[in-house]
């Protein structure tokens, strides 16, 4: 007998027997297809919440405009609540907040570290305010989905106390100021509503969101108004 070759001991993984290789492929194919629903069915329910709003999108809507019945949106990711859960998720990687945090551990300048917060609030409106938005809209609708604000709020503070930290860290806060109020400050003044507001009654566009943020951050909390 011929030895066995890679693919088919593979195939023996974990069942101990044979597995076809047409039968895995079509498990791979299966596979990618359900991801795929999934993302037209979260996209479809993106562009519904930010059209219409949480209150007014029903499931029914959310499944003929991704081309699935109701049931396939229920078994492929929940509830409509679900569904805003799944979309939340998405925002520190389409923001790409993890990348610009990570430069808080390093950086030495004062005012940069300020910045770092301000370009974070910026990102996140600039490529995720349906989604904020959308969370906004549930936690008004259906407050048991509080939570998921809630939990972007959490991070958003978690955020701001390690620049006021590391600022802390560089004898960089105002005399007066403490790593507490600093904290409080940073996460006040780039909280994405303040974003909002800016944006929406102000006037500003992204640019002037993100200098605003910084500059009164900055004449805050630094020492000498981070000048």
């Amino acid at each position: 007998m011929s030895p066995a070759s890679p693919a088919d001991a593979a195939a023996r993984i974990g069942t101990g027997r044979p597995v076809k290789p047409h039968a895995a492929a079509r498990g791979g194919r299966r596979a990618v297809q359900a991801e795929q629903t999934r993302a037209e069915i979260l996209a479809a329910a993106r562009r519904h919440f930010a059209d219409h709003g949480y209150a007014a999108t029903s499931v029914r809507e959310i499944a003929a405009a991704a081309g699935v019945s109701v049931q396939t949106v229920y078994d492929s990711v929940g509830s409509k609540a679900e569904l805003v859960r799944r979309l939340n998720d998405l925002i520190d990687a389409e923001a790409n907040v993890g990348d610009i945090a990570r430069e808080i551990a390093t950086e030495t300048d004062p005012p940069a570290l300020v910045r770092i917060q301000a370009r974070i609030t910026r990102r996140i409106v600039e490529r995720c305010r349906d989604i904020v938005q959308a969370s906004l809209d549930a936690a008004r609708a259906e407050p048991e989905l509080a939570g998921i604000a809630a939990e972007g709020a959490r991070r958003h503070r978690a955020g701001a106390r390690s620049v006021a930290e590391r600022l802390a860290a560089l004898d960089a806060l105002a005399p007066g100021v403490n790593t507490d109020a600093a904290a409080v400050t940073i996460a006040a003044l780039g909280d994405v509503r303040v974003a909002f507001i800016l944006l929406d009654d102000h006037g500003l566009d992204l640019d002037g969101v993100e200098v605003w943020i910084a500059g009164t951050t900055a004449r805050a909390v630094l020492a000498g108004g981070g000048a």
